[in-house]
């Protein structure tokens, strides 16, 4: 398999790229200790889009790796993890947003990766109010006995890394998360790298 477009997400920002049915995504944590917020959309008719929800009834568990796939609100495959690094991902949290950080961490408005998605996301015709939640690559979260859902540190290191096979033509939204504030990020927020391979 040869890579046949690759770019960087610089740190705190988003991108969208389309991909053909049978080709792999590799989103890489460059530095180590960065999430990345992933969405996806069926190219011919993007009111299919990624499903956490479904996924996690798919799978009947929380956390994916190598082998499960990223389900649609249609309850079809969109995308395959082929090959994982890390292990370690989340499928429970929305993406952070100006409101979270307005209200809730209570420091001055900025864009979150629900902003980030929806500038990368526009100019291919989604329209904000269509960005699903995401699955959280290289983000450790876990429910503690009192049902509160918690964020601890990443555990990808430089260089580790997750393919996912197209299962259709698709739309990618990626970030790259500004999120500096728990150790979502490990408080330093870095570059993602992508690669398609075909």
């Amino acid at each position: 398999m040869r890579t046949v477009r690759e770019t960087i997400i610089p740190a705190s920002s988003g991108r969208a790229l389309t991909l053909g049915r049978g080709e792999t995504l590799r989103v890489i944590d460059i530095e180590g200790s960065q999430a990345c917020d992933l969405v996806c959309f069926n190219l011919e008719d993007p009111s299919e889009c990624l499903s956490p929800a479904r996924t996690r009834l798919w799978h009947w568990r929380v956390r994916i790796s190598t082998g499960d796939q990223l389900i649609s609100n249609r309850q079809r495959p969109m995308m395959t993890i082929t090959e994982d690094t890390v292990g370690v991902h989340d499928l429970l949290l929305a993406s952070c947003n100006r409101r979270l950080y307005t209200d809730y961490f209570r420091v001055g408005p900025r864009d979150g990766c629900f902003e980030l998605l929806a500038q990368a996301l526009a100019p291919h015709g989604v329209s904000v109010d269509r960005v699903p939640d995401p699955f959280n690559l290289f983000t450790n979260t876990a429910v503690e006995d009192e049902r509160q859902m918690v964020i601890r540190p990443p555990v990808s290191r430089p260089g580790d890394h997750v393919d996912l096979r197209a299962d259709m033509d698709l739309l990618v939204g990626l970030t790259a998360c500004p999120e500096d504030i728990t150790v979502c990020n490990g408080r330093n927020c870095t570059p993602i790298g992508v690669e398609v391979r075909g």
